[in-house]
């Protein structure tokens, strides 16, 4: 009896470990990319902020690959640089003219929106090799994948957003959006766009039937999702970042930022809770063995 009260008593402990420890490794964290300060800063779920990196080339697109590196466009310069937890950054690509919206697909691939150069928009492999994967956009600017695998296209100066195969044929989702610029999908699939002029973030079904999720907000620029269904806004000429429910109801998550354009939160993968879980069950296994 005392030894399985203390097995209980074991299990118990490692369970509220787990539970403390979950609350911190599974907390989200905001990048966003400040072009005129030619930074990216990282912000906690409370709104915390720190420079993450700096010394950058008019800084847009953000994206994480699956081994947790951010990537960037740096708009001035045509490069797209990686960066490691820490902020070093290196060159991954370059030769762009001027490079905007960044996405991977599910396979690791890195597509990239070539705002000036004929419309592109391309393909890089895990070392940076490239190919064209679409042209003829109208400068293409935010990028999307829904669950199936298709890439969305920001059309920004033709007011569209077209969606595309893998093999890159290219059909127009919906049409008449005012300049739209961020892309973001919420986990049941509904698109959401930031339409810059007209000040507003429509959302889009799969069918591509527009309601509106919010209005008033300064020329929006990036729309990224947390792990628990908000959606956060760069708001470009104001400097701040609005934070929305799903019913579209704002709040102020930061402020004071110059020219902030994409944003994108790293949520971070379940693994360290899963090692947890796995040690109290060893930890529980073997207590139970040697009280046989």
């Amino acid at each position: 009896m005392k030894t399985h009260h203390k097995i209980n008593t074991l299990i118990l402990a490692v369970a509220v470990l787990v539970m403390r420890l979950s609350s911190i490794v599974l907390a989200d964290n905001i990048y966003v990319s400040s072009y005129e300060a030619n930074a990216i800063y990282k912000f906690d779920s409370s709104g915390n902020k720190t420079t993450f990196a700096s010394g950058l080339h008019g800084p847009t697109g953000l994206a994480f690959d699956s081994s947790g590196y951010l990537y960037t466009t740096n708009f001035r310069n045509g490069t797209v640089e990686k960066f490691d937890s820490s902020g070093h950054g290196t060159i991954f690509a370059s030769g762009f003219n001027g490079p905007t919206g960044l996405v991977f697909d599910s396979s690791g691939y890195l597509y990239v929106a070539d705002y000036a150069s004929n419309g592109m928009i391309a393909k890089l492999d895990l070392s940076g090799n490239r190919s064209t994967f679409a042209l003829g956009l109208e400068f293409p600017f935010g990028l999307a994948f829904d669950s199936s695998g298709y890439l969305y296209v920001a059309n920004q100066t033709g007011g569209t957003i077209e969606k595309f195969d893998m093999s890159g044929n290219g059909t127009i989702f919906t049409s008449r959006l005012n300049n739209p610029m961020g892309l973001a999908f919420d986990s049941s699939g509904y698109l959401y766009a930031a339409s810059w002029y007209s000040g507003t973030i429509e959302k889009f079904d799969s069918s591509g039937n527009r309601t509106a999720f919010a209005s008033r907000f300064n020329n929006p620029v990036g729309l990224a999702f947390d792990s628990s269904g908000n959606l956060y806004a760069t708001n470009w000429t104001d400097g701040m970042i609005g934070k929305f429910d799903s019913s579209g109801n704002m709040s102020l998550f930061a402020s004071g930022l110059v020219h902030p354009a994409f944003i994108t939160t790293q949520i971070p993968e379940p693994a360290t809770l899963l090692l947890l879980g796995l040690g109290a069950a060893v930890i529980t296994k073997k207590q139970k063995s040697k009280s046989i």
